[in-house]
């Protein structure tokens, strides 16, 4: 026998033990055997299995995808000291919150008053409560839930998809409410039932599905960027260098020897700070890009220097600023009337001249014996009076 037919044979040999794993974890012990179609027809349970769809309103066809039925389950397998037995459990500490029989799901209380205390049940876990049938992924491990009425030796029956029969002696049971394991080993559908010394309970369907293959789980920015040799993951970002033909910035920036171009943009050191981007940076609603503040946002309307430029038909308000085009001249206001300026009079200029005398009103007065220059004669006689009252004050 060639090493090839070996390993062929072995591998064979380990397929079919795993299918007589069964899915209650008994398999290769003297507790499982395998029977046929023909064995559960002498057993009367044939028919019984036959009227299990309707009965637990699960579908013609068996489930390829979880549906809305899915069982709850865990995809880890429970301890090892769970598997292969029946766990008691008392019900009424922890009572289910629906359970089906007889085509619906009743809460705990209807439930205890409708089904007989006489028959024994079985039911697997969903998230609605207890039902007759559910979905299960391939690989889960999920409880089903079962009824024993009185002292009695138990035989779970489990029928594969492909009609493979798997018979499981649980050995003699005291009346109560028990858990069991269920492992879903193979694909398609499959139909649990046990049996009492008497009578059988009803039977469940378990739709097994194979799950899609796991989706690829998409790359992260930084694997992204690794993968590409032009670029390199530094402080949370991807800096990639590469050829950017004709593009005279790129040029531009690499001829600074203070300057890199990476991600199409030019990255500088040691340039001195730009008081305007700093300024437009300090405004939340503003970006410095290509040299220029871009601001967006909301600009009050008791701006008045805003309101101001928006009256001007030339003018218009960007960027917190008020650009016009054309030219308007300031109009110059008026000013007051000048005042006409006087006309000469040459008899005050005259008698302003002689420090003797002063002019007042429109007369010129002089004191003392000297010649008048005014040419005032009226004047010159009032000044004669006036002299001549100074000169006879003794007489007087």
């Amino acid at each position: 026998m060639t090493q090839k037919t070996s390993a062929c044979i072995a591998l064979v040999i380990l397929l079919l033990t795993g299918l007589s794993l069964g899915g209650f974890d008994l398999a290769g012990e003297s507790k499982s055997k395998n029977l046929s179609m023909s064995d559960l027809t002498n057993l009367g349970l044939e028919s019984h299995i036959e009227n299990a769809v309707p009965n637990a309103d699960a579908p013609q066809a068996a489930a390829t995808d979880a549906g809305t039925e899915l069982a709850i389950y865990s995809d880890q397998a429970p301890p090892a000291t769970d598997l292969g037995k029946m766990l008691s459990t008392d019900i009424s500490a922890s009572t289910p919150r629906y359970i089906y029989y007889d085509g619906n799901y009743l809460g705990w209380n209807d439930f205890s008053a409708t089904f007989p205390g006489n028959s024994p049940g079985l039911w697997i876990e969903r998230a609605a409560g207890w039902s007759w049938y559910a979905t299960l992924p391939l690989g889960g491990w999920t409880r089903e839930l079962m009824y024993v009425p009185a002292p009695s030796p138990l035989t779970m029956y489990e029928i594969y998809p492909s009609e493979y029969v798997m018979s499981y002696y649980l050995g003699s049971i005291n009346p109560g409410y028990y858990y069991i394991w269920f492992y879903a080993d193979t694909p398609g559908r499959h139909r649990n039932v046990f049996a009492t010394n008497n009578s059988y309970s009803n039977t469940i369907i378990i739709d097994v599905y194979s799950p899609l293959p796991p989706r690829p789980t998409p790359l992260s920015p930084r694997e992204q960027c690794e993968q590409n040799p032009q670029c390199s993951w530094v402080n949370e970002q991807c800096y990639c260098r590469g050829f950017y033909p004709d593009n005279p910035e790129k040029e531009k920036c690499e001829q600074n020897p203070q300057c890199d171009w990476v991600n199409e943009r030019c990255y500088c050191r040691g340039i001195p700070p730009d008081p305007e981007r700093e300024k437009c940076e300090q405004n939340p609603t503003c970006n410095w890009a290509n040299g220029r503040c871009l601001c967006t946002g909301f600009i009050p309307n008791d701006n008045l220097e805003k309101q101001r430029c928006e009256q001007n038909p030339t003018c218009n308000w960007a960027d917190n600023q008020c650009l016009c085009t054309g030219l308007n001249p300031p109009v110059p206001e008026p000013g007051p009337t000048p005042e006409p300026a006087p006309s000469p009079n040459p008899a005050k200029e005259s008698c302003e001249q002689n420090p003797s005398c002063q002019w007042s009103g429109s007369k010129c007065y002089c004191m003392g014996l000297g010649k008048s220059n005014s040419g005032d004669l009226d004047a010159v006689e009032n000044l004669g009076a006036t002299v001549n009252l100074g000169s006879n004050a003794n007489e007087a």
